[in-house]
């Protein structure tokens, strides 16, 4: 649950963060699981997602910023992270 916290806590870091690199499996990785798990990030399945991604932290840390930086992944209100995209209007 704490790693949950932290993927959230990056998505309000992410242009920070923005000039890490991710490249595009490890953003289609992240982004499948995000997807498999209904869209949204929550405390609650945070570690679930991370663990079907199959990536590093340094790594789930980089595709993070990238996709808030694209503004594929969003924060809301509740401290949830919303992903948008073709799969998830």
């Amino acid at each position: 649950m704490i790693r949950a916290a932290a993927v959230l806590a990056l998505v309000t870091a992410a242009p920070a963060l923005a000039r890490q690199q991710a490249d595009a499996e490890d953003v289609a990785a992240m982004t499948r699981a995000i997807e498999d798990a209904g869209c949204v990030v929550t405390v609650e399945n945070g570690d679930a997602i991370m663990a079907a991604s199959g990536l590093s932290p340094d790594e789930v840390t980089a595709v993070i910023a990238r996709l808030h930086a694209s503004g594929a992944l969003a924060l809301r209100e509740d401290g949830s992270a919303e992903l948008t995209n073709e799969t998830c209007p």
